[in-house]
């Protein structure tokens, strides 16, 4: 008796390849930027795809876990891209080299002192000021750049407080300069800064354009480390660690950049009689997505993390962590953020360290390899998400002009 074969069915091939094409999308939009960028070889449709804007953007937006990585410049060293959540920091997957964006011409090498200057980081994308007045808009992860002109954003600014940051109201991308009373001054002649407002400039990507806020006359000191003149990017707002002229006590200020206005945000008593107190000065940052004042530590110092819980809720600051410096080489050790896992990722003289949660030092990258390497060297950091984001509009339309411009010129 001959079996009778089931029908084939000859629409599954169809489906199946239809069924394809709508979930493709769906997983590309759930892998890493690195396999997304490696994918973009395979087809030509994924290369589409994945150029989208609107598909780095909705990336952006459904990542679950982002990868965070951290750009560095040493003093005559090469700028590389640490991933912070990696097993150990000198693993060859853990450093990659980037293409940096260079003046055109080139007429300064690029680590010949300070001539680079990172203003913030937001989005996926980095702002780069080069000393001579250069300024980039720059995505590390894609490597798409665009330079633009500005007089506020220029050499004056590595002076003054700074940052960077995004307007979700009006899809806007800020660089935003705070002038403040120069410490110094406030030490020769306090009786001269009496009259000294406190002054707010921004500039928008979106207009091209500068402006300028009327400003606060609430007062307040630049605390004069330059590297921490870079406002901490949190909830839609700019955060520095400054003085108040009329206390002489350590606060944090805020830039709102959606409504463009200037608040304060003050320290529990106990960590603002702390900070009064300290040889070194404390550090703000965004730890865990939380504001975060960090203590470098050094020589027997302890090493100390606070977190403020409650986002301006004053009475929420916590010691998140505390822990002595004598197993971390020169006993100095500059927390940076808090890697996936809970290890503690940060800097000290010339080298990028991974601690666990009770201090212990477990592995260490040196950014400039030296036969004895006991003396202080700068090394300037920038932290940021990886991210598929285009340029914003406005730049986009920038960069086609001149292309086509270019075009035209060599018929």
């Amino acid at each position: 008796m001959n079996k009778q074969h089931p029908r084939r069915n000859t629409k599954s091939p169809f489906l199946f390849s239809h069924l394809l094409e709508e979930l493709i999308p769906q997983i590309l939009l759930r892998l890493p930027v690195r396999s997304l960028l490696r994918f973009k070889t395979v087809y030509k449709s994924w290369h589409s795809l994945i150029s989208d804007p609107q598909f780095g953007k909705s990336h952006y937006d459904l990542a679950a876990s982002p990868t965070y990585r951290c750009l560095t410049i040493a003093n005559d060293s090469e700028i590389g891209s640490i991933d912070v959540d990696a097993p150990l920091l000198n693993y060859e997957s853990s450093v990659v080299k980037l293409k940096y964006p260079l003046p055109q011409p080139c007429k300064l090498s690029l680590f010949s002192g300070n001539t680079v200057w990172f203003l913030g980081y937001c989005r996926g994308f980095v702002i780069v000021v080069y000393e001579q007045g250069d300024v980039f808009l720059w995505n590390p992860s894609t490597g798409v750049h665009k330079k633009f002109n500005t007089a506020d954003v220029s050499n004056d600014t590595f002076d003054y407080l700074h940052g960077f940051g995004y307007d979700t109201s009006t899809d806007d991308y800020l660089v935003v300069c705070m002038v403040l009373i120069p410490y110094d001054c406030f030490e020769e002649d306090p009786e001269d800064v009496a009259d000294y407002p406190t002054r707010i400039s921004y500039f928008s990507l979106n207009t091209n354009s500068s402006f300028y806020p009327e400003g606060t006359y609430v007062q307040y000191w630049d605390n004069g480390e330059r590297e921490f003149k870079v406002g901490c990017l949190l909830n839609e707002a700019l955060h520095w660690l400054v003085t108040s002229h009329e206390t002489k006590l350590q606060v944090v200020i805020a830039f709102d950049l959606v409504q463009r206005t200037l608040s304060e945000i003050p320290l529990s008593p106990t960590l603002s009689r702390k900070l009064e107190h300290k040889k070194y000065r404390y550090h703000l940052k965004v730890m865990g997505e939380c504001l975060s004042l960090c203590y470098p530590g050094g020589g027997d110092s302890m090493v100390e993390i606070w977190v403020m819980k409650e986002y301006k809720v004053s009475s929420s600051w916590t010691k998140l962590f505390v822990f002595s410096t004598c197993n971390i080489p020169n006993n100095l050790f500059s927390p940076i953020c808090l890697t996936k896992d809970g290890r503690i990722f940060g800097s000290g003289y010339g080298r990028l360290m991974i601690l666990n949660f009770n201090g212990w030092f477990l592995d260490m990258c040196i950014l400039r390899p030296e036969p004895d390497i006991q003396k202080y060297i700068d090394v300037h950091h920038c932290m940021y998400r990886e991210s598929l984001l285009s340029l914003p509009m406005t730049l986009r339309k920038q960069v086609k002009a001149s292309r086509k411009q270019g075009k035209t010129s060599r018929k």
